[in-house]
């Protein structure tokens, strides 16, 4: 089933919806998509200007739902939560001692201080699970309720500006879920519930990975305005995640560095970015650094890879392959039958334009990807190399010429050598044939890949 059946056929199973707490610490769980939080619509939608604004990637997939007009509207409907809130109050006390105002005055002083700051007008409770040692903490919401549940010895563990950080990041969901009349929130259970239909393709779980992990870094900046300063904001992530009972942050930030020097580009948990691409992520943002927003996408999203693509890099690799395509039909001798059906099984719609990327265009959004775009551009080339006899060799030759200018020739190269179980003398008798023939092609400087 594809992408678009799939999103409408969703009103008939959205049972699959269910929300459940949000887990703001480290991630543990084993699924890949984690279980988000249950709420209502309020009546009064947080104001348009706020502490903390979404990030563009939640923007972009929010606008992408919002055209699905069917399945927007289903996801809207207050009704369809009704049933599931009742069920989420009765296990929440069953499972937890509720922490009341009157015995913790001082940390329901931490909260309302941490309302104030993010503008929010949340009735919270806090809760203290059963028989956790884990140290966690996650946040369930209810129309204009927040339901913060402690896990393990956090109330001994933190002090009162850590304490304040996590209620500020737990609370940051709130503030999330009730912007722009709660339509971030809508998005995200319309992911999720795609995400965990049994039918989705990876692209779709991928794109509930990354709207999961940008939406805590939002809640992590949230925690920052609460504080005033990243730092008790990293210490309480490194103690949450270590139980120790001392953090120097500035130390935990070099760390960090370390790490990401040595090599590891991007994130690869499922919920939660690791401790240190948080931490970093909040020290570029305390920094202002211009470059905040390529870092983040970079320390998220990571370099396009064929294996790792969300339904907006999906498009990327379709309009990549489609400007390939176009550069390879340039020349009217390669636009034989056979050449142009070739296109045409890659897209049925597709047809020779008169603008359209360049190879050096191509070239350089290839040096910044994966091995495995550089490996599907090989097999397109090769594609195209062997699709129509009659051209004998000249296609060959010409690819090669392409790969060249893209920078892969010697990846390619080897990829004919393995598909055409060619020995190293053979392969370079058939090379020097198609360059032969290549030469004697004629073509008008208009048509010339070549003069770019």
């Amino acid at each position: 089933m594809n992408y678009s059946e799939l999103d409408e056929s969703l009103t008939d199973n959205m049972e699959t919806a269910a929300e459940k707490s949000v887990d703001s610490s480290s991630d543990t769980s084993e699924d890949i998509i984690p279980e988000i939080a249950e709420e209502g619509h309020s009546e009064t939608p947080i104001k348009k200007v706020t502490v903390v604004e979404p990030f563009k990637y939640h923007e972009q997939l929010r606008d992408n739902y919002k055209k699905r007009k069917k399945t927007w509207d289903w996801f809207s409907e207050k009704a369809n939560k009704d049933e599931q809130t009742k069920a989420f109050r009765s296990e929440l006390l069953k499972n937890t001692y509720r922490l009341d105002k009157e015995s913790h005055s001082s940390l329901y002083d931490i909260v309302d201080k941490v309302c104030e700051k993010l503008s929010i007008d949340a009735g919270v409770t806090l809760y203290q699970e059963n028989n956790s040692t884990q140290l966690n903490a996650g946040i369930s919401i209810l129309d204009k309720e927040a339901h913060i549940v402690l896990s393990g010895n956090l109330l001994s563990l933190l002090n009162e500006t850590e304490l304040k950080a996590l209620l500020g990041h737990e609370l940051s969901h709130y503030l999330f879920y009730k912007l722009d009349d709660e339509s971030y929130e809508i998005t995200q259970r319309i992911i999720l519930a795609l995400a965990n239909d049994s039918r989705s393709e990876d692209v779709i779980i991928e794109t509930a990975r990354i709207f999961q992990l940008y939406m805590e870094l939002f809640c992590d900046l949230g925690s920052f305005k609460v504080c005033g300063d990243y730092r008790p904001v990293i210490q309480t992530l490194v103690k949450m995640n270590t139980g120790i009972t001392q953090v120097n942050a500035d130390s935990y930030v070099k760390q960090a560095e370390e790490i990401l020097s040595s090599g590891n580009e991007s994130t690869q948990a499922y919920s939660h970015p690791e401790t240190y691409v948080r931490s970093i992520a909040l020290k570029l943002y305390a920094e202002d650094n211009e470059d905040y927003q390529k870092n983040l996408e970079k320390l998220i999203e990571g370099s396009l890879d064929l294996n790792k693509l969300d339904i907006f890099r999906q498009l990327v690799m379709k309009e990549l392959t489609e400007d390939l395509l176009q550069c390879l039909v340039k020349p009217s001798w390669m636009n034989s039958s056979a050449v142009m059906n070739l296109c045409k099984s890659y897209f049925e719609d597709f047809y020779k334009k008169e603008t359209h990327k360049s190879l050096t265009e191509i070239g350089k959004q290839l040096k910044s990807s994966k091995e495995s775009v550089k490996k599907y551009i090989s097999y397109v080339l090769l594609d195209f190399a062997k699709v129509d006899s009659s051209l004998e060799t000249a296609p060959l030759g010409f690819t090669l010429e392409i790969a060249e200018l893209l920078s892969i020739r010697t990846f390619y190269e080897k990829l004919i050598r393995k598909e055409l179980k060619l020995t190293v003398r053979n392969f370079k008798k058939l090379k020097d044939q198609a360059m032969a023939e290549l030469q004697q092609v004629k073509e008008s400087k208009d048509e010339s890949l070549f003069s770019e």
